[in-house]
């Protein structure tokens, strides 16, 4: 995650670099969308304790715009969801049998589930002062499709002799497929995000509990 958000920067840096020495964005048929935010979720089962921060999400899509006309278009796109839950407990996902496991490690500094999907995101944006090139102020509404392409767990803790770390990867009782709506506000190229996810985020309720997730957030455009 920490690697995504320094290439993101990287590329900010690089295009307004390039801006100020006067070079122009190659005229490629879209844009590069970059959303980064925080997850949570709708209900917490007893034993997940969430640690806020921990819990982060990073949208890497390719978007092409179509007018409509003046005031309104239409955004369609594809991309990755790399999404991260971080737990404060040393209670964990397993990928059979039970879904929870107490994590048999002391000095616990990292747990986490981290997955990814393959998302369609569209919208529709409305420009209240009119636009010519898909830029100016706006407010959107839209919605998402995903299909799970992978996931795993991260622990690190400490042990007598260093850190240790171990990673699994699996099903986690997942869904497969996820679906909801966003709704987005901005100027240009940097705008805020509300993402709404109306699939439940396990197929087996955990402890009763069928949360869903949502993520608040900041995007850049223009790559």
């Amino acid at each position: 995650m920490k690697y995504l958000i320094g290439l993101m920067l990287t590329f900010a840096f690089l295009f307004l670099s390039a801006q100020e020495e006067g070079f122009s964005r190659p005229d490629i048929p879209g844009e590069v969308m970059v959303d980064v935010g925080f997850n949570s979720w709708s209900v917490t089962p007893d034993t997940l304790d969430r640690k806020g921060w921990a819990s982060k999400s990073i949208g890497i899509y390719y978007s092409k715009r179509y007018e409509i006309s003046n005031k309104f278009s239409f955004y369609p796109g594809i991309g990755l969801g790399l999404e991260k839950m971080g737990f404060e407990s040393s209670v964990s996902l397993i990928d059979s049998g039970d879904y929870f496991m107490n994590l048999p490690f002391f000095g616990i500094t990292k747990n986490k589930l981290a997955f990814t999907y393959l998302d369609v995101p569209v919208e529709f944006r409305y420009h209240p002062w009119g636009t010519q090139d898909g830029e100016g102020l706006f407010v959107s509404v839209g919605g998402m499709l995903g299909i799970k392409m992978g996931a795993h767990t991260k622990w690190k803790y400490d042990e007598g002799n260093g850190v240790k770390r171990i990673k699994e990867s699996g099903k986690f009782n997942l869904e497969n497929f996820r679906y909801g709506y966003q709704v987005r506000f901005g100027f240009k190229g940097v705008h805020l995000f509300y993402k709404k996810y109306l699939s439940d985020a396990f197929k087996e309720p955990i402890q009763g509990a069928s949360p869903t997730m949502k993520t608040i957030g900041i995007n850049v455009t223009g790559f």
